[in-house]
């Protein structure tokens, strides 16, 4: 990342092509949320499950382009991973997106909403 650059090129990449970014359609989802109100972050994640592994996520957010680009980055890698002890390693990901350790307080607000959705996956969303 250069001085010139304010985002590495993973976090530019993510947050211009959004993978996973969107409410799904149709039954099955699951769905956790979770904000933190001092940095207006807010983030809704979707799972969709089969045989007890995650076969799909989706996610809304609203918040900085490294929270937008976090999400991204999970959503193109749960598929396939057990639901069970399902979670992210917030300060892992804000490593490799470059977030300064200021941001890690919205990866935060990630990893309760990814854990609020696992726990609903036999609930369902409105």
């Amino acid at each position: 990342m250069s001085t010139t650059e304010p985002y590495a090129p993973l976090v530019a990449q993510l947050f211009a092509e959004l993978p996973g970014a969107g409410r799904p359609a149709g039954p099955g989802w699951a769905c956790g949320e979770a904000r933190e109100p001092l940095s207006g972050t807010w983030v809704r994640v979707y799972l969709q499950a089969a045989a007890g592994r995650v076969a799909a996520c989706r996610y809304e957010v609203r918040g900085c382009p490294h929270t937008v680009a976090a999400l991204g980055l999970l959503a193109t890698r749960l598929a396939g991973q057990a639901v069970a002890g399902l979670d992210v390693d917030p300060a892992a990901l804000a490593r490799e997106l470059g977030a300064p350790a200021a941001k890690l307080g919205r990866i935060f607000v990630i990893q309760d909403a990814l854990r609020s959705a696992a726990l609903q996956l036999n609930v369902g969303c409105p």
